[in-house]
């Protein structure tokens, strides 16, 4: 009901009215936010995702549904979900700026630029589709060289990214975000919008704050999910020392108890040998050194890098019990990645990932020509590239391993 009313589709009157508002409100936020790349580039796939682009994706389950035990299914975002991800993004960037301006030790949600020898591989792969980033950088220029063949139009940037400055490599969010908007609604934008983000480095938490990337902001922490996301509930103390400390007030009255005094009466009964490693205060004033926020943030990130690598085993599994029944069925490919021994595809539409080994390409001997980027037959000269589309088979599901193997077909 509420996206209907934003919509314009629900019943007029005065909810209407004022969702609208607040929509227009969240419209403002939305171009004020200049991120590198959009939280939908990576939205839809094999269960229900949105992808919050330095989170590296939030999933659920789809559905089971008659014939399958999960249910693929493309998650689009409406303008409900925007409004609240965009409220949530300028709080916990209200919320970064105010500590930092008090001079307040504080852990911040970081994202640090792209290293070069990323962004210029990434460069590299674009100029085959005919898309650059934009990126201003005299070393590259002086790699360029003119057209040889089809696969060999740019050599390989990368060769000379160790001696690029670190002052000369002009990369900014702007450069993701145009090419986010060049490449939107193309054949091509699957495949650059998957390599854009394994361009990225991953965001941490740390008391250096550096910026982020990925969202445009220069300052940026998490604070608006405390009761599911430890590192907000170590924002909410320290937000709540720094406003008694300036003579407001974090406390809640419930008839008349005080109920933060409670709470604290509470944790000093309990002891203060845990305080460092649960992120409590340990200093009398309610505030985390930068020591201890130092440590905090290395065993947080540690521990999203853990939970994230839990959940791609289990998405893994689940892409595995949705494909038992179709062994032998035919799809449409998508290749995203290559090695010597094979390369990767993803599945249109169903986002399912599977691998295709080189001794099963039948039709030639193939072999991986790195600068290419490619697998070539020796005698056909047929090659295989990344975002190359292909049909394929399902032909052994290996279920210990959670992996698929695939075969192209002519």
């Amino acid at each position: 009901q509420t996206v209907a009313n934003i919509a314009g589709h629900g019943a007029p009157g005065k909810q209407g009215v004022a969702l609208e508002d607040i929509a227009d409100v969240g419209r403002g936020l939305a171009g004020n936010h200049r991120r590198a790349v959009d939280q939908d580039l990576t939205a839809g796939g094999f269960y229900q995702r949105r992808d919050h682009v330095e989170d590296r994706a939030f999933a659920g389950a789809g559905r089971p549904q008659q014939r399958d035990e999960f249910a693929a299914t493309d998650a689009e975002g409406n303008i409900a979900h925007r409004l609240i991800e965009e409220f949530m993004l300028a709080a916990n960037e209200t919320v970064a700026g105010h500590l930092e301006r008090q001079g307040v030790p504080s852990l911040y949600r970081i994202h640090e630029k792209p290293d070069v020898k990323k962004v210029l591989e990434f460069e590299e792969i674009a100029a085959t589709f005919g898309y650059s980033l934009g990126v201003e950088l005299p070393a590259m220029r002086r790699l360029r060289v003119e057209r040889q063949g089809e696969r060999d139009r740019h050599p390989r940037f990368h060769e000379r990214a160790d001696s690029v400055e670190a002052g000369e490599f002009k990369i900014t969010p702007h450069h993701y975000q145009r090419l986010t908007q060049r490449i939107a609604g193309k054949p091509e934008e699957r495949i650059l919008s998957y390599l854009m983000l394994r361009s990225l480095k991953q965001a941490r938490y740390t008391e250096e704050n550096v910026g982020h990337f990925a969202l445009a902001s220069s300052t940026y922490t998490h604070f608006t999910s405390p009761i599911r996301r430890y590192p907000d509930l170590i924002i909410h103390r320290i937000l709540k020392a720094v406003l008694e400390k300036e003579g407001g007030s974090a406390r809640m009255e419930n008839e008349g108890e005080n109920v933060s005094g409670r709470r604290a009466n509470l944790h000093s009964s309990r002891g203060r040998s845990s305080h460092h490693a649960s992120g409590q205060p340990s200093s009398s004033d309610g505030l985390l050194d930068l020591q201890e926020l130092h440590t905090l943030g290395l065993e947080i990130s540690e521990a999203e890098r853990r939970a994230a690598e839990a959940e791609r085993e289990l998405m893994e599994w689940k892409k595995v019990a949705f494909m038992a029944g179709r062994m032998g069925e035919e799809f449409n490919a998508l290749i995203i990645g290559l090695t010597k021994h094979g390369f990767f595809v993803e599945l249109v539409d169903l986002f399912v990932e599977g691998f295709v080994p080189i001794d099963s390409l039948e039709d030639d001997r193939y072999v991986f020509r790195e600068k290419l980027r490619a697998m070539v037959g020796e005698r056909s000269k047929h090659s295989y590239g990344i975002g190359q589309r292909v049909k394929v088979r399902l032909d052994r599901i290996e279920r210990a391993g959670n992996k698929l193997q695939f075969s192209v077909l002519k």
